[in-house]
């Protein structure tokens, strides 16, 4: 009976995997193994990086949702002051496209040393469908209390322990809880650590007596968000930020972006070095497959079926690979939350591990794709494989690789790619410049595969001089070129992802350090913030800069202020230097420039936010503030690290009156010369607490300079985490690939013994091979590593505040000591075996 022809065609299709592709593979179940390893753990880190910034920035589109709302716009304030009151009234006046205008505060305060979150708002809160509101109403419909009995006290979350009835004082208000909200709507904020209170008394909580932190605004039906917004703007005029409500997702975003960068980077090259590995075993497939291939053309097979077979044989890695590093992934990704720094504690949000639902489908895709687009080179192979080899297996060796066009197209196409992720890196602003480093490591992989015969003849020059032994394993290098250029270059991705990831974190640690200059010459800080973290608030009680003043032993007290200032819907810091105040920007600056400065005649800031806002040196900058807009000249662009969207400097005088902060967010003390600095910290100690309620940290200048530093390498673990696990991959690869070659030379190796080699000559000459393929592989690594690490710079230079300067790394030693360890780890116990070998039955094998 015949089949139908696609029928027919489908079924041989799936003989000729079964009895080529499907045997090869559990033929070679190490090999295997390795090659799909490498794959789960590409899959699991790219899975496990968008998972966790996927998560903090949900967590606080989360947190904007519970709070905002139906909101369709929220009017913010520019800095912690937050806006007048009265500015409700006129958007109500003066914008007919407001429905609804809703005052809300949201500032933390400090009880018992834990930051609790106060929000406050009146009844129109009810106007906008939220996780707060209902949270309220079914605690208050749970009591059997109406929401305006509430008013009179505060509603507080499960979180922060209090209960019901008990008096509590906050910040010197005494006031009753009234309600206890243990609603999971609640969780969102700040871990339910939080407090609820009616505008009159939330203000009368956080001190914003006539102010409120923003305003949420809906619009009237029939009109448009666009309109609501022109119409706002014109209302407020500069005294406030009219933003979209998840506006400070998108800061959060951006505050993690030092992280975010540097391990998404590191997650697409391990992508890239998958596809490497996936190549490699493809690559030795073809190598060991000539003979069937041969079989299967002499009986008529085409080509290009089998092509075909051996690209859905690699996506099959991909595929299966990514699947399995998904669920490792999420699991990988809720380690990171818990180790990265917290950047979210100013905006009040819990953090949640999510899966993005982009995150597994974009992993797997991601893998296939690498997994095809590797292969596609391997299948090629594929077209020199001629039905004459079925007669004879002495031609498996394949000593025509590296031969050909692909091997010119290879040249030419790696060679552009590595100009084109030069100039990517340079050039494009954002996340996207990420990709420069996925372009430019491809590119060197295609050079370093158009180079095979001169690598390969550099493998057998360098064995040849190691005496009898080398010169034979010279011979046999010369006659399998793609077995010793896929174990070289195992050995030089290796050293290349692990010099190019500790380079670029080690250089960017030390061009924040460097970007932080002076920050450690102060003997003190008195600061109501942690050390880790910048001092922007909130303002210092006045009464701790006297007691201060008073401690003996203190020769100089400078008060100066950081502000956190939102300029649309991003944030940027900026800093209020007063005379004697040491700081970067002062040694950043020239003298005459700080002079200009300290006299509010002008601003220095840094080149990103001179960047972000389309200024350079002597352009008019529009600052808007609480009190109006302000111009001023820019003076001078400075290097200076921040998480947000850049930093300047001004006078504190014009800080603390355009934006309505008067007072010190922190305290510089100067020791006197021959003062204990052990003693004098414990009385500046004892002196703050006793001159106020509020959390107040005492700690040097030093302190403060390595908590930042510490900081930056807590970003970049996870980065160096995923390094480690990519090196170790590579050299389990590299040891597989060692124990293959001798596997494979069976045969040869036997007649060796056979032909009178001693067990020592025979291990001498597998030794010698792998000391020529370390040799050669540690140099191209360490090129290849050089060149990434220099690109990798270029990238965070972009994505960063910080101007990361390269500078060489000590530790190449110690990589290229490595990589001969495992070489000659991997080679030993096949060279042992190889000593050990049945002479007869290695002549036997076929």
């Amino acid at each position: 009976m015949n089949l139908p022809r696609p029928l027919g065609s489908l079924g041989a299709g799936f003989t000729r995997i079964r009895l080529v592709n499907i045997r090869e593979l559990l033929g070679h179940r190490l090999r295997v193994t390795t090659s799909l390893l490498v794959v789960v753990v590409a899959s699991a880190l790219l899975v496990a990086v968008l998972g966790t910034y996927g998560s903090l920035t949900a967590s606080v589109q989360k947190l904007s949702a519970t709070i905002s709302g139906t909101a369709d716009l929220e009017i913010a304030g520019i800095v912690d002051s937050g806006v007048s009151d009265e500015l409700m009234g006129e958007i109500r006046r003066d914008a007919p496209a407001a429905r609804s205008v809703v005052p809300l505060i949201n500032t933390p305060v400090f009880i018992d040393g834990e930051r609790t979150t106060v929000l406050g708002s009146d009844n129109n809160i009810t106007s906008i469908s939220g996780g707060l509101r209902d949270a309220v109403s079914k605690a208050a419909g749970g009591e059997g209390a109406d929401l305006t009995a509430l008013m009179s006290g505060i509603s507080v979350g499960k979180a922060t322990g209090f209960q019901k009835g008990q008096q509590v004082s906050i910040n010197g208000v005494e006031t009753t809880v009234t309600m206890v909200i243990d609603a999971p709507e609640a969780d969102t904020i700040n871990g339910g650590r939080f407090i609820f209170a009616y505008l009159g008394l939330a203000q009368e909580l956080t001190a914003h007596q006539g102010r409120v932190d923003s305003i949420l605004v809906t619009k009237e039906p029939g009109t448009t968000t666009e309109q609501l917004r022109e119409q706002l703007n014109s209302v407020v005029e500069g005294r406030a930020v009219v933003v979209n409500p998840d506006f400070r997702a998108k800061q959060a975003e951006t505050a993690s972006s030092v992280t975010r960068n540097s391990t998404l980077l590191v997650s697409l090259i391990s992508l890239v070095i998958a596809g490497f590995l996936v190549f490699n075993t493809m690559n030795m497939a073809v190598a060991s497959r000539r003979s069937s291939i041969a079989m299967i053309r002499a009986l008529g097979g085409r080509r290009g079926p089998l092509v075909a077979d051996l690209i859905g044989e690699a996506a099959l890695f991909g595929l299966v690979g990514g699947l399995i590093g998904v669920p490792v992934g999420v699991l990988a990704g809720r380690w990171a939350i818990g180790q990265l720094p917290d950047v979210l504690s100013s905006y009040g949000a819990t953090v949640e591990f999510g899966l993005p639902v982009y995150a597994a489908p974009a992993a797997v895709i991601a893998c296939v794709l690498a997994c095809c687009g590797a292969s596609v080179l391997a299948a090629r192979s594929v077209f020199t494989v001629s039905p004459i080899e079925a007669m004879s297996s002495s031609a498996a060796a394949g000593p025509q690789s590296g031969r050909g066009v692909a091997v010119k197209v290879c040249a030419v196409l790696g060679i552009a790619l590595i100009v084109v992720g030069w100039i990517m890196a340079n050039t494009i602003k954002g996340q996207v410049v990420a990709t420069a480093g996925i372009v430019f490591c491809i590119g060197m992989l295609l050079v370093a595969f158009a180079i095979t015969k001169p690598l390969v003849a550099a493998v057998s020059a360098l064995a040849g001089r190691l005496g009898g032994p080398g010169t034979l394993s010279a011979v046999n290098t010369e006659r399998a070129p793609r077995r010793a250029w896929a174990t070289l270059m195992t050995v030089a991705v290796a050293i290349t992802v692990g010099l190019c990831t500790s380079g670029v974190m080690n250089n960017l640690v030390s061009s924040i350090t460097a970007s932080l200059d002076g920050l450690a010459d102060t003997d003190f800080y008195v600061s109501s913030q942690e050390k880790s973290s910048i001092p922007d608030g909130p303002i210092i009680d006045p009464a701790v800069a006297a007691a201060v003043a008073r401690v003996p032993g203190v020769e100089q007290v400078v008060g100066g202020q950081w502000a956190s200032i939102n300029v649309g819907e991003s944030r940027v810091m900026f800093q209020g230097l007063n005379p004697g105040t040491s700081a970067p920007f002062i040694r950043k600056g020239s003298p005459e420039v700080i002079d200009e400065v300290l006299a509010g005649r002008g601003i220095i800031m840094s080149g990103t936010l001179a960047g972000n806002l389309g200024v350079t040196t002597g352009d008019e900058v529009e600052i808007a503030s609480p009190t109006g807009y302000h111009t001023l000249p820019v003076l001078q662009l400075v290097d200076y690290v921040t998480v947000n969207s850049g930093t300047a400097a001004i006078s504190q005088d014009l800080l603390s009156e355009w934006f309505n902060r008067p007072g010190d967010t922190f305290l510089q003390v100067t020791a006197a010369p021959g003062v204990d600095q052990e003693q004098l910290r414990g009385e500046l100690e004892a002196a703050t607490a006793g001159a106020t309620t509020m959390p107040i940290n005492v700690y040097t200048g030093q302190e403060g300079l390595d908590a930042t530093k510490a900081s930056v390498e807590q970003s970049g673990a996870f980065a160096v985490a995923i390094q480690w696990i990519v090196a170790v991959v590579a050299a389990i690869a590299l040891l597989n690939t060692l124990l293959l070659s001798v596997i494979e030379r069976k045969r040869e190796l036997g007649v060796l013994r056979a032909m009178g080699a001693s067990r020592k000559f025979v291990q001498r000459m597998v030794l010698a091979e792998a000391a020529a393929v370390a040799a050669v592989g540690s140099l191209l690594g360490v090129v290849m590593g050089t060149g990434l690490h220099i690109v990798g710079n270029k990238i965070l230079t972009q994505t960063t505040s910080v101007q990361v300067q390269y500078s060489p790394q000590l530790i190449i030693g110690l990589y290229v000591i490595t990589a001969f360890a495992l070489c000659f780890a991997g080679a030993f116990f096949p060279a042992a075996r190889a000593g050990r070998m049945n002479i007869s039955e290695a002549i036997l094998t076929e």
